[in-house]
């Protein structure tokens, strides 16, 4: 691994993860370590086991062996504090978008900030939430229900609740599914604009344009095991074509241009 991106201690760090749903095993055996303020992208086909992966990463699913560890520190085993100050610095923008139901699209969206912000005025976080939801392209009522929108309008409103606390780690499960070319466009300036401000992020895909654009890190997860995870160039170089269509795409497109690594933005050559 480059000295120019190697991390003390992972952002996030999954070992000997074993997760089952009934008698089906879904992930066997994940070793994985996610580097702070880097982008890693982990490619996998519908079943493979990315979301659940994803979201043992997260904390929102308990394995059934293994140790998930957030900057060395053992996330099943956080106090209630401990458990607090995780969820203040992580956000998680889930493949189906999972919003309230019961509950206003701006109550929604800044609900983070009413839990982890709670110094802020309601009219500061209303205004917080129509700021960020506006850039996304979104632009219907703030009075509206989930139910009275699209898939891809809730996708939208899902990442604006992840990100609107502004939390160092986040988390998504196929950010851009159910969005056209214009919504996942507004979606990848967000992603290039949290990498350049050096946030971790973590992210289950089945897209090669995302890995393409922003992956310091890619993986490779088939049933249930990671296949292969390095640097992007690493992986797109070692990987086996038979393990993901994605990966002969990528190795398609040829090299990218890369600048320096840090809190700066990767430059990728374009297509």
């Amino acid at each position: 691994m480059p000295d120019e991106i190697k991390s003390p201690v992972p952002a996030i760090e999954l070992t000997g993860i074993r997760a089952s749903s009934g008698t089906f095993e879904i992930l066997s055996g994940v070793d994985v370590a996610f580097h702070e303020g880097r982008t890693s992208v982990v490619l996998g086909t519908a079943g493979s086991g990315k979301s659940t992966l994803i979201k043992t990463a997260a904390g929102l699913i308990v394995p059934d062996e293994g140790r998930v560890r957030f900057r060395g520190q053992d996330i099943f085993g956080f106090n209630r504090n401990e458990e607090i100050a995780f969820r203040a610095a992580s956000g998680f923008v889930f493949q189906d978008a999972a919003l309230w139901a019961n509950t206003t699209i701006l109550n929604n969206v800044f609900m983070p900030l009413r839990v982890h912000k709670p110094w802020m005025g309601p009219s500061e976080m209303a205004e917080t939430a129509r700021v960020l939801l506006s850039r996304l392209g979104y632009d219907e009522g703030m009075a509206l229900r989930p139910a009275d929108l699209s898939t891809g309008e809730q996708k939208l409103v899902s990442i604006a609740r992840a990100i609107i606390h502004e939390p160092a780690v986040v988390f998504m499960d196929d950010p851009v599914s159910n969005l056209d070319e214009e919504a996942a466009d507004r979606v990848y300036a967000i992603i290039d604009e949290l990498r350049t401000q050096g946030r971790t992020l973590i992210i289950g895909a089945n897209n090669s344009e995302l890995a393409y654009r922003f992956a310091d890190y890619l993986g490779v997860i088939k049933s249930g095991r990671i296949a292969i995870f390095g640097t992007y160039d690493q992986t797109v170089a070692g990987a086996e074509e038979a393990l993901s269509a994605s990966i002969s795409r990528l190795r398609a497109r040829g090299g990218r241009k890369s600048a320096a690594v840090g809190n700066e933005t990767s430059q990728r050559s374009k297509p």
